[in-house]
């Protein structure tokens, strides 16, 4: 590799170890907010589960990894070292970011920063040409299967809330409509992915996975109250301390799974630009320099973040710590089996949230919340701002 190549691929496994530090608190938030582990423990766990996921990516054929680099930008618009330069960009664009965020204490998503940085740079590139956009009748197909789901779940909800006045109903039937559409919508979205490419997809994806997280935790909090409730407190917390061990490991080994293959797709772009590789093949030395930058990551840890997540959201229990992680995980999984570049950040917040609201809506502190939602909708356009920057400066000095 030449020197140019080496550094944009330190530079990236560097955006990995961010990642890591700058996600540890996805994985160990909840394990560290009930007390199941100190923190040196948990994110030591969590560390090895993230290059465990080496092993389920590899299996499923690291998907996400592939949409990172074939399906976000049209990569046919540039190549040799101008194209070393523009994921030079990317990455500036992404760490700079996360860094800001981190320093905020905030959760944002490192998925979505690499994904707005992407979108940035190859705006600097070639305007709006360099963006992939999806195929519209597929995108009409969307539409219609999530308005229809939302109609159903409309009329169910509608009909469960009947007897309890025209307020009520309303209401039901709100309800009923955003968890139809959300449910159809995702099943639409999988389905389509293909047609819809990486980017259009990703955006989808970053309302529905949150959702569905909040949704899931939600149902299995309420399943798991419901079955235990005769059953004595300490006893419960005896074995649910117990099975977190179990819920936070599977979540870190899909958190491994899903945000090292991010990485993954943009060394194995650098690779394609500078002409080591002749097709976009993700070689296993790039797979297991990737997940060993993000268990790094991890073990340092981002504490600052750890807070946020771990007591200003929600106070857990070590059974609502183990529904938000399974929760949380199954989204990740169902993502990673499709090739969805999906935020880990986002889904694991807001199953923490729907964890919160099983008591009351008031057990959640919404204003905490709102803040990090709104963290979550800056990252695209703040990380394309930055790396869009990043390729014109690079550009103005002749590099590129």
């Amino acid at each position: 590799m030449e020197g140019l190549t080496m550094v944009v691929v330190a530079l990236a496994l560097s955006f990995d170890f961010v990642n890591g530090f700058h996600d540890a608190a996805n994985a160990i938030a909840t394990i560290v907010a009930t007390k199941v582990l100190t923190p040196l423990q948990a994110v030591t766990m969590s560390a090895a589960g993230n290059f465990t996921g080496m092993l389920f990516g590899t299996v499923i054929g690291v998907l996400i990894a592939k949409t990172i680099g074939k399906g976000i930008i049209d990569t046919n618009l540039t190549d040799g070292w101008t194209g070393v330069w523009l994921i030079m960009a990317v990455l500036i664009g992404a760490i700079g970011w996360d860094l800001i965020t981190w320093w905020l204490g905030l959760p944002t998503s490192s998925s979505h920063a690499l994904v707005g940085g992407l979108v940035g740079a190859g705006l600097a590139l070639a305007g709006t040409n360099a963006i992939l956009g999806p195929d519209p009748v597929y995108v009409l197909d969307f539409l219609f299967y999530t308005a229809i789901g939302g109609a159903a779940g409309a009329l169910v909800g509608g009909a469960l809330s009947a007897r309890g006045g025209l307020r009520r109903l309303a209401r039901g039937a709100a309800l009923g409509f955003a968890g139809g559409a959300v449910i159809a919508g995702a099943a639409a979205g999988w389905y389509f992915q293909k047609h819809l490419l990486g980017l259009v997809t990703t955006v989808i994806f970053m309302v529905f996975s949150p959702l569905i997280g909040l949704g899931f935790a939600f149902l299995i909090t309420s399943a798991t109250m419901r079955a235990l409730r005769r059953r004595k407190a300490r006893v419960v917390n005896w074995w649910f301390r117990k099975l977190q061990l179990v819920s936070s490991f599977f979540y870190s080994v899909m958190h491994g799974t899903s945000d090292a293959q991010k990485v993954m797709g943009i060394i194995t772009m650098v690779l394609v630009f500078d002409g080591t590789l002749s097709t976009f093949e993700v070689p296993f030395w790039v797979v297991f320099a990737c997940h060993a930058s993000i268990s790094l990551g991890t073990f340092f840890g981002g504490w600052r973040i750890v807070k946020t997540m771990a007591s200003r959201i929600t106070s857990l229990q070590p059974y609502q710590g183990f529904c938000a992680e399974t929760g949380g995980g199954l989204v990740l999984v169902m993502n990673a089996v499709f090739g969805i570049p999906v935020s880990t950040t986002h889904v694991i917040s807001s199953s923490i949230m729907g964890v919160g609201a099983t008591r009351r809506l008031s057990a959640v502190r919404w204003g905490v919340a709102r803040s990090v939602i709104w963290a979550w909708i800056l990252t695209i356009p703040m990380s394309a701002l930055l790396s869009f920057v990043a390729f014109a400066v690079i550009r103005l000095a002749g590099l590129a």
